[in-house]
């Protein structure tokens, strides 16, 4: 006999389109729909215990074969500081740490070894642990300058756009930029959304700072004015009431931790 299947995937769309036209909504001028999940899929099994097996094979054979393990484990090291560079990597700028002196320290030789081997030498290397940079001084690590006494801008390192200052280990944001900016003194809706726009907050530091300039943008938007009229009264009192406040921000600081960081430019 001659048997005729439907096809699957014709099935499947009709199906697409019926859940469509069951589930589709206009509300506040957005459609709204139902996504056609599928109500029936094959569990995948568990192989736990085969995964389990094959490691303790290979357990055993690392116990009778000591070359095989060392080129084993070289392989697994090469792998983790791969992955080490590419989770730490910035632009140019290498960004790590550890916890203890000597988890720094073996991060830090590693990734120097991994950058030579490829030709690359990762220079001006630089911590907030004095022992640490000691170290690298002793082992030839191209060391960051460190200032022995502190003073205005004085031990401070851009990172990702932030200044760390490495010797009190903290990060202040930097609003010269923005100063400069709003002392042109045009009070219009443009200006207000290039000065916000200057800020360079990543880890949203300064953000109950920053908030109140986008509720002030939510309101200019309601206000439907143009880009270049004067602002309302009452907006253009909240905006210079922010501009006052722009100085004091810049002398502000956030404490990074007890942890010891590198950076390697």
């Amino acid at each position: 006999g001659l048997g005729i299947r439907d096809d699957p995937v014709v099935h499947e769309r009709d199906q697409a389109m019926e859940i469509f036209k069951e589930t589709v909504e206009f509300e506040n001028g957005r459609y709204i729909v139902q996504l056609p999940f599928r109500k029936s899929y094959n569990e995948l099994s568990d192989n736990y215990s085969l995964a389990k097996q094959r490691f303790q094979g290979l357990w055993r054979r690392f116990g009778h074969d000591s070359e095989l393990y060392q080129q084993y484990r070289e392989i697994i090291l090469d792998y983790s500081e791969q992955e080490l560079l590419d989770r730490s990597f910035y632009v140019d700028d290498l960004i790590s740490g550890g916890n203890e002196f000597e988890e720094a320290l073996q991060t830090s030789r590693r990734a120097k070894y991994v950058m030579e081997a490829a030709g690359m030498d990762l220079r001006k290397w630089i911590t907030n642990d004095t022992n640490l940079m000691e170290q690298w001084k002793k082992e030839n690590f191209d060391v960051h300058p460190v200032h022995e006494t502190v003073s205005l801008g004085a031990n401070e390192t851009k990172v990702l756009g932030l200044s760390w200052n490495s010797h009190e280990d903290y990060l202040t944001t930097d609003t010269k930029s923005v100063l400069e900016f709003v002392s042109l003194d045009k009070n219009t809706k443009r200006l207000i959304l290039q000065a916000v726009g200057k800020i360079f907050d990543p880890l949203g530091l300064i953000s109950p700072f920053t908030v109140r300039m986008k509720c002030l943008l939510q309101d200019l938007w309601k206000e439907e004015i143009q880009w270049d009229d004067p602002l309302p009264t009452h907006i253009e009192k909240e905006w210079k009431k922010w501009r006052e406040e722009l100085p004091h921000l810049g002398n502000s600081s956030t404490t990074v931790g007890i942890s010891l960081r590198w950076l390697a430019p």
